[in-house]
């Protein structure tokens, strides 16, 4: 019984290596096939992005906000 555990576990290590380096040597030759023939789809142009707006609550009322975390964590601990 110990030897066809061992049997099943070289086998299965082993499909699993060959599958694994099938998997790389496909990624590469896509790669380089990719990169050969990139010159036909060229890279979208970026647009220039807005500057963000504040969010209301960091408007200024940074003590509010920092009273309402020492109730919430007051009231979750029990005390």
């Amino acid at each position: 019984m110990v030897l066809s555990s061992f049997i099943l576990l070289i086998m299965g290590m082993g499909t699993t290596f060959v599958f694994l380096f099938v998997l790389i040597i496909c990624t590469n030759i896509s790669s380089k096939v990719s990169a050969k023939y990139a010159y036909l789809m060229p890279e979208p142009e970026q647009k220039k992005a807005k500057p963000a707006a504040k969010p209301a609550a960091a408007a200024g009322n940074d003590d509010e906000i920092a009273a309402a975390i020492a109730m919430a964590l007051v009231k979750h601990s029990g005390k």
